[in-house]
């Protein structure tokens, strides 16, 4: 009696033998029936939990595999693991992943073999192995599934059965590898000492992992083309601030030049020429000056990367007396009033650290309207890193400009109004960014600001 299920697939048959006639054929026949269904019903149990169990198993594979190869964001490293843990889970001789590229050519990127057997990595195809009607099979999603290379030559181009030969492959498995539904390559397991049924768990399971290769192999790219694009910035950061540090360099002398003779025609002539001439004098006299400022300026936004000092254990309080010192004229002259609580030791380039006080409390006596400027300046512990407050009663700043203030050359008033040449916040930027820390600033137009930066805690052997 067959045992068919409601789909209509005979799972078995059911077989009574007798050596003598039976007495009651009906009752036999009825009671073959009840073990038929019992056995159906039993095989189909069965066969539901083999299938859950190779489920679970193929999810529990690829979750394992999946995990190990998203470990690295080397591409490297992603391809060997794949093919290693591959190999592991299919006992196949060999899996390789083939990278194919846009002229129709590839090379084996990585492999697992067993030992005897001839290597295929860094072994390059011509266009003939893949021709452009399988790429673009492969490209469909097509996955490629040979029990015997023999019995499969008059499906295989003619170059292939001859790499086949030379590899000694007899039954392989092929899924591709797609990066932004584009073919990048594929993900292949080899048999070489007989032939092999590949099952279906085997099939699903290569092209499941297949999938998570082309995503880490995307991430891998992205990670590539960011490293490779702030190694560019960087090096081209590193060209300016050398050609800023050695053109300002370089011009200072005949800078000062012009500026020595101009002076010397402004004090020998200027009463012997006419309002006019005076005038052009002091304009000329005025720009080199202000070029001298600018100079100077440029040498000291370039030194900030390139001429630092080695971190050491500093006193803030220190360092911000003598910010304060250096600033003595503006602050009698603009009558400021400047106070401070107790400020913490950090690891940092002592003159930069003084040069960054300096241009904020700078900048706080500047820019002001009122009769008696007042300057705060406060620190306080945050987890890993100190958070520093100098804060003022100054003019303010419209928020939409809170970022622009700080890139170079970018000034919000006129000259007639606040001098200077807008480099001051630009390199407080620097200098708080080589420290590996944060600037930024708080306020609202009228009510004075408050400009924060952070300083990691260090201990003494960072640098």
């Amino acid at each position: 009696m067959a045992l068919i299920n409601p789909s209509g697939q005979v799972l078995g048959l059911l077989v009574v033998l007798s050596c003598k006639p039976l007495r009651q054929p009906s009752l036999a026949e009825a009671m073959l029936r009840i073990f038929a269904t019992r056995a159906l019903a039993e095989l189909e149990r069965t066969q539901a939990e083999q299938k859950l169990q190779l489920q679970h198993r193929r999810s529990q594979l690829f979750a394992e595999v999946t995990l190990k190869i998203r470990q690295s964001l080397q591409l490297d490293d992603i391809l060997q693991t794949a093919v290693t843990e591959v190999q592991n889970i299919l006992q196949a001789d060999r899996v390789l992943i083939y990278q194919l590229w846009s002229d129709g050519t590839g090379r084996g990127v990585a492999e697992a073999v067993l030992p005897g057997l001839p290597p295929v990595l860094g072994y390059q195809f011509s266009e003939e192995v893949f021709p452009e009607d399988y790429r673009q099979l492969y490209q469909q999603g097509r996955v490629r599934v040979i029990a015997d290379v023999q019995q499969a030559n008059e499906t295989i181009s003619p170059c292939l059965v001859q790499f086949v030969q030379q590899f000694q492959v007899r039954a392989k498995l092929v899924v591709p590898i797609l990066i932004k539904e584009q073919l990048w390559g594929l993900l292949i397991a080899h048999q070489c000492t007989a032939p092999r049924q590949w099952t279906d768990f085997e099939s699903n399971l290569l092209q499941q992992l297949a999938d998570q290769i082309g995503i880490a192999l995307t991430q891998a790219q992205l990670l590539e083309q960011e490293v490779r694009q702030h190694q560019e910035l960087a090096r081209s950061n590193a060209e300016l601030q050398q050609f800023a540090y050695i053109a300002s360099h370089d011009l200072q002398e005949p800078l000062r030049m012009i500026s020595s003779y101009l002076q010397l025609l402004e004090r020998r002539y200027k009463n012997h020429l006419d309002a006019d001439a005076n005038d052009f004098i002091a304009y000329a006299v005025d720009g080199a000056n202000r070029m001298k400022t600018l100079i100077d300026d440029l040498l000291a936004y370039s030194r900030v990367g390139t001429r630092g000092k080695p971190f050491e254990r500093v006193d803030c309080t220190t360092l911000m007396k003598e910010a304060i010192a250096n600033l003595q004229i503006a602050i009698k002259e603009k009558q400021a009033v400047i106070t401070w609580n107790d400020l913490p030791e950090v690891m940092a380039d002592p003159t930069q650290l003084t040069q960054l006080f300096q241009n904020l409390i700078g900048n706080a006596i500047k820019f002001h309207n009122c009769a008696c400027p007042s300057v705060h300046i406060t620190a306080q512990r945050q987890a890993e890193q100190w958070l520093f407050s100098v804060k003022d009663n100054g003019i303010g700043i419209d928020p939409q400009y809170a970022e622009r203030i700080f890139v170079i050359f970018q000034r919000l008033h006129n000259r007639s109004e606040y001098a200077g040449n807008g480099i001051g916040l630009s390199i407080c930027k620097k200098i708080v960014e080589r420290h590996e820390g944060q600037i930024w600033v708080e306020s609202v137009p009228g009510n004075g600001s408050n400009f924060c930066f952070t300083i990691p805690e260090r201990d003494r052997r960072s640098n």
